[in-house]
């Protein structure tokens, strides 16, 4: 009887020592301290939409710092912020920082100019990069270090043609930004329109540029070659501060203010861009502009609640993938136990296809991008004595088609 009672005592020993040991050893290879970089538009032509990341990626952290709590690990992570100021050249100044620092992932950052700016380091370096926002098809390139929860602008060109045909116009000009995004995206634009029978004349101009005259009056040319009449419209592929200058100008010359203008990604939600231009572009008929729509479920709006009573307002849609990029990563290093990119690397797309988030689904394609998406139409109306964003509408890219809400 002794003996047996030793020997269940030693069994028992044995099974509470390797539950004790268990979290210790899954976390075997980490160090405690877990760094994830960010490199976001604190400052510069995207401010209005770094502030809101920087408190989604916070959050983000908090949240899965709970979760390691729960499992018993001895390990934290811990956000770094590096403000590029949307600069391709302070892109990858700061992530050089961060590496120096012995950061092996990075959230953001946000333009495609900056992704392109950072790739061959961050290639090189095996640095793991998701990018909540950059959009350019050129930077679709599989087996690299280089992921973006975010469809390619292969999607978006499609959806703006869609757009550009449900406002009844058949002639578009654009103005566009002269960088990987904005070439880019007039590509694909230009080739969805035309392919349905549109005409498209573009202006590009120099990002770098502080006076944005000169493309305005070619602008106002080509519309009033195209007639300027309710078929025509103006396409606008820019970020905040070239928008606004943009807009700035064109409200002084009454061929572009008769006909309709829209947008795209790089403008939609600008809290800056409704507090200084938001009178023009609600004249301009709205401003319709196009941004990638996560779908909506319970998760989303729990997370909504949070962060709008933490910001002060509601999550744009980039803010919701900088949260989910946050938790994808996370779990990817603790289910590799490793903090090595290529390691990392190699596992991501796995967690991703499995995780469903606050953006949704994070399935990503061959090339580590969002594999497919929606895009909500957002337009700027006046509430009281306020100009503010609304959604008006949905392009899906499963019908092909726009339905504009209220129709």
């Amino acid at each position: 009887m002794n003996r047996a009672i030793k020997v269940a005592g030693i069994i028992t020993a044995l099974v509470l020592s390797c539950l004790i040991a268990a979290p210790s050893l899954y976390a075997d290879g980490l160090p405690k301290e877990i760094p994830i970089g960010a490199l976001l538009a604190m400052s510069g032509p995207l401010s209005t939409f770094g502030k809101r990341e920087a408190i989604a990626a916070q959050m983000a952290i908090e949240d899965v710092n709970a979760y390691v709590a729960k499992l018993g690990l001895n390990v934290k992570f811990k956000l770094y912020i590096e403000d590029t100021k949307v600069s391709p050249e302070e892109a990858l100044a700061r992530l050089s920082s961060l590496a120096a620092q012995g950061v092996k992932v990075v959230i953001g950052p946000m333009a495609s100019s900056e992704v392109a700016a950072i790739k061959s380091f961050a290639d090189s370096n095996r640095i793991v990069v998701i990018s909540q926002s950059s959009t350019a098809f050129q930077l679709a390139i599989p087996g690299d270090y280089i992921f973006r929860f975010v469809p390619t602008d292969l999607f978006q060109g499609k959806a703006l043609a869609k757009l550009a045909e449900a406002l009844g116009l058949k002639k578009v000009a654009v103005i566009y930004r002269g960088d990987a995004w904005g070439d880019g995206l007039f590509a694909a634009f230009k080739a969805n329109f035309e392919r349905i029978g549109g005409v498209v004349e573009g202006v590009r101009y120099d990002p770098a540029s502080k006076d944005l005259s000169p493309e305005v009056r070619r602008l106002s040319s080509i519309v009033s070659r195209f007639g300027a009449g309710p078929d025509v419209g103006v396409l606008m592929i820019s970020f905040e501060d070239d928008g606004i200058s943009i807009l700035t100008v064109a409200r002084d010359d009454p061929v572009l203010m008769k006909v309709k203008w829209f947008g795209t990604d790089g403008t939609a939600q600008s809290t800056k861009m409704v507090e200084e231009v938001g009178p023009i572009m609600a004249k301009l008929g709205g401003f319709p502009s196009t941004l990638f729509q996560p779908a909506m479920s319970p998760k989303q709006r729990e997370f909504a609640k949070r962060f709008e009573k933490r910001a002060g307002e509601a999550p744009d849609a980039y803010s919701l993938n900088v949260y989910d990029a946050v938790w994808v990563v996370a779990l990817a290093i603790i289910e590799s136990r490793s903090y090595d990119g290529e390691t990392i690397a190699k596992i991501l797309p796995d967690v991703a296809s499995h995780y469903f988030g606050v953006s949704g689904w994070t399935i990503l394609d061959a090339n580590g991008d969002r594999a497919f998406g929606d895009y909500a139409i957002w337009s700027v109306v006046k509430k009281g004595k306020k100009y503010v964003w609304e959604i008006a509408g949905m392009y899906s890219y499963i019908t092909d088609k726009v339905t504009f809400y209220g129709k």
